[in-house]
């Protein structure tokens, strides 16, 4: 697999918070996805922004093959949505290294394997990553203070 270079927002979360994370170039069909990566389907995670009328948006990490859980009154964005609040492709967005921090849920039953695949903001961009270190780089409450100071 080759080593490829995050978008350069991405790239500075990362450096911030001095994550070692790498991020791989997979080529292949969502069909042969698992196979290239090395992994179950379910290991293979997308990030979903959700809009409620009511309350700011949010990101919801859930497998790439599932529909994200969402309360009444909620709805996916639209890619166009996607793109404007998060400056990344709906496809590729990564929850985390966004232009401005945003609530992060992460579906639990993702946190049962020892190494996860998220989108890396760019086409064909995989992060290899583990669960402690999704929950510690989407933890909203810790890098809020963090980034305010």
């Amino acid at each position: 697999m080759k080593t490829i270079t995050p978008p350069l927002g991405l790239l500075e979360f990362l450096e911030r918070v001095g994550s070692n994370a790498k991020i791989y170039e997979i080529e292949s069909g969502a069909e042969q996805l698992s196979l290239s990566l090395g992994c179950q389907e379910n290991d293979i995670l997308t990030a979903s922004l959700i809009l409620n009328p009511e309350h700011a948006p949010r990101i919801v990490v859930h497998p790439w093959n599932q529909a994200p859980k969402m309360n009444a009154n909620e709805r996916r964005a639209n890619p166009m949505q996607v793109y404007l609040l998060t400056g990344y492709p709906a496809q590729w967005m990564p929850p985390f290294g966004l232009p401005h921090l945003l609530q992060t849920e992460i579906e639990s039953s993702v946190l049962e394997s020892p190494c996860l695949y998220i989108p890396a903001g760019i086409q064909n961009g995989w992060m290899a990553i583990t669960p402690d270190e999704l929950v510690t780089l989407t933890d909203y409450a810790h890098w809020s203070q963090v980034f305010a100071a």
